[in-house]
């Protein structure tokens, strides 16, 4: 089990619905059928009657059905701002764009934590990233349901290299939405247990060298990237030393070279 500082705790009080909730009540017909469409309009017409019962009831299938899955993740995977890659076409862009791939990602990682889901998508930290990334375009609101979904979630992961990444995902929101929430030496303490999970998890690793650590996919294919530049530039603006320090060793954890 992964202990939440009381801080974030404090600022972001655990509520499992809360990302969902928010992400759902922006969502439009048009913008569900984006989604459902995305395995190029493969059983586009039974996604969407899926997709409208999680929109208008909040409930997430329990085991989920592999065809919803399946458009959920491809959601997962589009770019807003390069709307015409595949399988979209012309695809969601811009604020609307995001708000589709929030809900998709939200969706994704509520159904990972029911037991019945559980393993079945192994790309949690990816869909954490892009809903991140999603969530700064969306304004404070969804950045808090985000933090306050994290502060659910991580205690009931298990210890693998997922947990790690979410807590950097904790942290950046921290980071983000500090400002009248948690004071800059608060903030410092909270890059300590990032870092102190790091170490514990790097150590298990390190006692069986024909076991090496590895590196997640979306490191490597830089989903983090875009967060971690805006850790940076948020830690550039903190006046205290040691608190600047610890955000400055987070942000090398984003850095693919330092997983190798």
């Amino acid at each position: 089990m992964i202990d939440i500082p009381a801080a974030l705790l404090a600022a972001f009080p655990p509520l499992p619905n809360f990302l969902l909730d928010r992400a759902r009540r922006h969502m439009d017909d048009a913008m569900l059928l984006w989604i459902a469409r995305a395995d190029y309009g493969y059983m586009a017409d039974e996604m969407l009657i899926e997709l409208r019962l999680i929109r208008d009831k909040g409930i997430v299938p329990a085991p989920m059905d592999w065809q919803l899955k399946e458009v959920l993740a491809l959601t997962r995977w589009c770019n807003p701002e390069e709307p015409d890659r595949p399988p979209f076409d012309p695809g969601p862009t811009g604020r609307r764009g995001h708000q589709t791939r929030l809900f998709a990602c939200a969706v994704l990682m509520y159904a990972e934590a029911e037991p019945a889901n559980r393993s079945e998508d192994n790309a949690d930290d990816s869909t954490l990233a892009q809903c991140l990334a999603s969530a700064k375009v969306l304004g404070e609101e969804m950045s808090e349901a985000a933090a306050c979904f994290l502060t659910w979630r991580l205690p009931r992961m298990e210890a693998c290299s997922e947990p790690l990444l979410f807590a950097l995902g904790l942290l950046i929101l921290a980071t983000r939405l500090r400002c009248g929430r948690i004071a800059d030496q608060v903030l410092g303490n909270i890059a300590e247990w990032v870092l102190a999970k790091e170490s514990l998890y790097r150590g298990a690793f390190l006692s069986n060298p024909a076991n090496p650590m590895p590196m997640a996919f979306s490191l490597q294919s830089g989903l983090w990237q875009p967060l971690a530049t805006e850790l940076i530039e948020e830690t550039a603006a903190i006046g205290v030393d040691d608190v600047r320090t610890n955000l400055q060793l987070c942000t090398l954890l984003l850095d693919p070279s330092q997983n190798a």
